[in-house]
């Protein structure tokens, strides 16, 4: 793989860690019950999905990559939110 490709990639994983981690973060403010701290994780979580998005759009136009990272991506949304779901019931 061509070092710029590498670069892209690593720097489009480290988004959607970020966004991962804002949902984690959302998840415990869902337990303490802090309405103000859960309007802003919501807000942060569209931002940066948007922003990802514009990027992913950018940087690796539908390829076989882009494909893999966004269905790794949806499984860890998947795993965390059926984890929040069984902590809170």
């Amino acid at each position: 793989m061509k070092e710029k490709k590498k670069t892209e990639l690593f720097y489009l994983s480290i988004g959607y860690g970020v966004i991962l981690m804002l949902l984690l973060a959302s998840i415990k403010f869902l337990l303490v019950d802090d309405y103000i701290g859960n309007f802003l994780i919501v807000v942060s979580i569209l931002c940066m999905g948007s922003i990802i998005r514009y990027f992913e759009r950018i940087l690796l136009p539908e390829s076989k990559e882009s494909r893999i990272i966004k269905a790794v991506f949806i499984g860890c949304i998947i795993l965390i939110g059926l984890g929040g779901l069984l902590i809170l019931f």
